[in-house]
């Protein structure tokens, strides 16, 4: 006697918002370097947010985040600003892209203080990563999400 297994595709969308780090083609990954140089508290704050945003349902309301870039590129190519602040008073920012369902993509990693970017060029590169990722000339790699355990 065979067993028939009955599989049932869902239309619902990802339980848990997946993150994705923007890299070059050669395999250099700038966010995970502008990670590993942010102090170990600050680091531990980045990864607190994006385990405690993972399960929001919509990314406006996700802790941190600022808002839609305007102008040029950084508006055509839907980039986004989010925010979080260490024990050394910056405010750390995060500059990235949606790109399907529940996925987010970093481009860049900065900070912001009295209206300036820190590096200064970081609107300017994000924008330029995107197009990159638009041509496939770049890739994404996933950010696993530290946990507790």
């Amino acid at each position: 006697m065979t067993h028939k297994k009955k599989v049932i595709l869902s239309n619902q969308p990802p339980a848990k918002w997946r993150y994705w780090d923007f890299v070059y083609l050669n395999g250099s990954n700038p966010i995970e370097e502008w990670y590993q140089a942010l102090p170990e508290d600050i680091q531990d704050t980045f990864d607190a947010l994006l385990k405690n945003n993972q399960k929001t349902k919509h990314p406006l309301q996700w802790t941190g985040f600022r808002k839609y870039l305007h102008g040029g590129d950084l508006q055509k190519y839907g980039v986004w600003e989010m925010e979080f602040k260490g024990e050394d008073g910056l405010a750390h920012r995060l500059l990235g892209i949606f790109d399907g369902e529940k996925k987010a993509v970093f481009l860049v990693g900065c900070y912001h203080k009295g209206g300036n970017y820190t590096p200064s060029e970081a609107l300017e590169t994000a924008a330029t990563r995107a197009s990159l990722l638009a041509q496939k000339k770049a890739k994404t790699i996933e950010r696993h999400v530290k946990t507790d355990s």
